[in-house]
This record gives structure tokens, C-alpha cells and sequence, in this order.
């Protein structure tokens, strides 16, 4: 499973690179950290920090949408809150993470940005898409885990800035609904187990990912013709 999806995400960013040189297009990365909530985790919690970086191929349609194909890889860790209830408390698990994702975003800006006439050089901008990702891991019960292939949807914000013609500064921030309970690897145990380790199996996960990009714009070069042709 894991071999198919790397696969996925290499064909991924071959197609990246067989259009990048189109007019209006960009290719990028970006570096920032990843987050989780779910059985362990109620909430966003700044300890739980996890380095991520992605490639990506991005094509403006228009003055206000962009399409971006990206693939990435990442890690997740979390533990639980023993202060939230008895049973995290006695449960005290904890695991770590890493995965592989290729996600398709749609963005829309606010502000028209990359007109130079305008003077405008920065706009915020909101995305959303959908996505694949694996995901293999270990908990502190020494059990390893693997998610298989399962969808993904990012939602989130951000602001761009032009630095110039060809190169784009930007900072995002998104949450990702992941569509299974299994990143922890806690909702696998059964619930009657004395051991206090079963979750909930009617919360889906989910994913954050803070990250700041840099692009390179590609322009193509008009070559005059001749009028006598």
C-alpha cells in the first residue's frame, strides 16, 4: 500500500513538472508543521508540533482563482491530556507518526495582486480542496499502524505577497478532515478493554498544517513574426 502511494505522489510531481513552464504557472515549496486533534487531543495544542514540507505546482485561471496540485510529507505525534478525565489519565497513550499526502487545492484571492499596474502586492486568499494520504506509525505500546489510503480535506486561509515579478512569499494556515478515526491508533482497541485504552469511534481525526511557502513564476516569451508571412 504504501509502495502505491508513493507512486501517487511521484507521478504527482512528474506532472508538476511537465507544466511548469506554461504561462502563469508556479512551482513551489513550503515548510511548517503539522497538528492533530483527536482521541488524545481535544484541542489545538501548541506541544504537539510536527515538522511537514510540500512541493507544488500552482496555475492562475484568473485574476481571483488558482488551481494547486501538491505533494508532501510530514509527521503527526500526539498524547494524552491526563487532565481532561480519568480514563486519559489511565490510559496515558501517546504515538508518533509519518505520512505522505497529494493534495488539489482550489484559492481565491481577494485582492488582485499580481497586476503590476495596481501597485498591489499582497492579498489574503482562501482554499479548499480534497486530497490523499497514508500514514504509518508506532504508539507507545509498542504496536505499529498503518492508516492505508484515505481521503482528505483541507480548508484554510492565508496571504500572499508579491516580492517581485517571479517570486511569491506566502503563510497559510488550514484544518484538514481526515475521514478516519485511526491516526492515533487508539479507536482500534475495543472499548471494553480494561485497560482504559478505547476511544471514540464516531469522531473522525483531524489534521492542521501551518506553513510558510516560496514560489517561482514562469512567463513565456512572446517572439515577434514577421507581418509578411
Amino acid at each position: 500500500m504504501k509502495t502505491l502511494f508513493s507512486g501517487v505522489v511521484i507521478g504527482s510531481l512528474m506532472l508538476c513538472s511537465t507544466q511548469v513552464l506554461s504561462q502563469n504557472s508556479e512551482i513551489g515549496m513550503e515548510v511548517g508543521v503539522n497538528n492533530y486533534m483527536g482521541d488524545l487531543v481535544r484541542g489545538y495544542d501548541l506541544g504537539n508540533h510536527a515538522l511537514g514540507a510540500q512541493f507544488f505546482w500552482r496555475k492562475h485561471l484568473n485574476d481571483a482563482f488558482s488551481i494547486r496540485l501538491s505533494a508532501g510529507v510530514g509527521k503527526l505525534k500526539g498524547q494524552d491530556d491526563q487532565a481532561f478525565d480519568v480514563f486519559s489519565a489511565n490510559r496515558s497513550a501517546s504515538f508518533e507518526s509519518s505520512f505522505q499526502n497529494v493534495d488539489f487545492h482550489f484559492e481565491y484571492h481577494f485582492l488582485d495582486y499580481r497586476n503590476e499596474k495596481l501597485q498591489q502586492y499582497w492579498t489574503p486568499y482562501l482554499l479548499f480542496g480534497f486530497g490523499l494520504y497514508n500514514m504509518d506509525g508506532e504508539d507507545n505500546f509498542g504496536n505499529s499502524y498503518d492508516t492505508g489510503i484515505s481521503f482528505r480535506l483541507p480548508v484554510g486561509v492565508g496571504i500572499k505577497y508579491r516580492l517581485d515579478r517571479r517570486w511569491t512569499l506566502g503563510v497559510s494556515t488550514s484544518v484538514i478532515k481526515t475521514f478516519s478515526d485511526d491516526l492515533d491508533n487508539v479507536s482500534l482497541s475495543n472499548q471494553a478493554i480494561k485497560n482504559y485504552r478505547g476511544g471514540n469511534p464516531n469522531n473522525d481525526d483531524v489534521m492542521f498544517y501551518t506553513s510558510i511557502s516560496l514560489s517561482y513564476t514562469f512567463y513565456r516569451i512572446v517572439c515577434p513574426t514577421s507581418p509578411f508571412r
